[in-house]
């Protein structure tokens, strides 16, 4: 049987702890304060990183892609390692150059058995890709029945739906229009965001984060509902207080998954949302008016 690796970066947030119990291999992107340069939860924590942005001593972060040397790297050691295939998930190349670097690391490998799959997504839904393939992975599945599983249902029905406290971050960033920072500063709200097509998209706006709590929990039944695998995250960034809120009131739900996990948001992403922010991500059926509904 051959052997497998799943490999993703760190825009997918993805646990420590989970990457290494499903022997999922994490790739860090960069994040730049300055001119000084971190990798992302390697040279820099979560903590760390909210904490020089909340300092007020530090203009705002941005971030860039691993090298395709690095990921050659990181390649050729898997496979010294004894793997036969790589299978290779990242972010989405509408929010990050990553997979220009993926595919040049391919090009300098030639006759090595790598594929790579575009996530179509960033954060936790990436998370929960990589997750599911890893799973796969260890049933047994074969390279072309996982990436199969992931392009014609797990990547396609993979969703995050959060509140965040701006769109201004993603709009410095270029990884929303600026209609939509229009909509989202004027009107003093908070946000609603999903990704859509490979974007990060607002589909409305609450007034404050309580109120995007009363709409997580709203929809949160529904989710529950019609879950692909029995999985529900919870994300956040900076705020682990409205995490728990946020897991306590599903895990009462009559339905509620056998899986709940937390996961916070980390620096290369986090860039580009900025603090306060809560999501559920799923993999299963999505509809905006779930959240809506009274």
């Amino acid at each position: 049987m051959s052997k497998i690796k799943i490999v993703t970066d760190s825009t997918s947030d993805i646990p420590k702890e989970i990457a290494k119990e499903y022997d999922i291999s994490v790739i860090a992107l960069n994040v730049f304060f300055g001119d000084e340069k971190f990798k992302d939860r390697i040279t820099i924590t979560t903590s760390e990183f909210y904490g020089m942005c909340d300092s007020g001593i530090y203009e705002w972060p941005t971030t860039s892609q691993p090298s395709a040397r690095e990921f050659v790297e990181l390649y050729e050691n898997i496979f010294k390692e004894g793997y036969d295939s790589i299978i290779s998930i990242h972010i989405s190349p509408k929010l990050s150059g990553t997979q220009n670097s993926v595919q040049l690391a391919i090009n300098k490998m030639p006759g090595k058995d790598i594929i790579m799959v575009n996530g179509n997504t960033v954060s936790l839904p990436l998370g929960l890709i990589a997750l599911v393939a890893a799973k796969l992975n260890k049933e047994g599945k074969s390279k072309d029945e996982i990436v199969k599983a992931l392009n014609e249902d797990i990547i396609p029905n993979s969703h995050i739906v959060g509140v965040i406290e701006s769109l201004e971050y993603l709009h410095k960033g270029g990884r929303i229009g600026k209609a939509k920072k229009i909509l989202g500063t004027l009107l003093k709200k908070f946000p609603l965001i999903q990704i859509t097509d490979g974007l990060v998209d607002s589909f409305g706006s609450t007034k404050n984060l309580d109120e995007g709590f009363e709409g997580l929990m709203k929809m949160a039944p529904k989710v529950c509902d019609i879950l692909e695998y029995d999985t529900l995250w919870v994300g956040y960034t900076s705020n682990q207080e409205l995490a728990n809120k946020v897991e306590s009131a599903i895990r009462k739900l009559p339905n509620a998954p056998k899986n709940i996990l937390q996961a916070d948001i980390g620096p290369a992403v986090g860039t580009h949302i900025g603090p306060n922010v809560m999501a559920l991500t799923w993999i299963g059926d999505w509809n905006e008016e779930w959240f809506f509904n009274k």
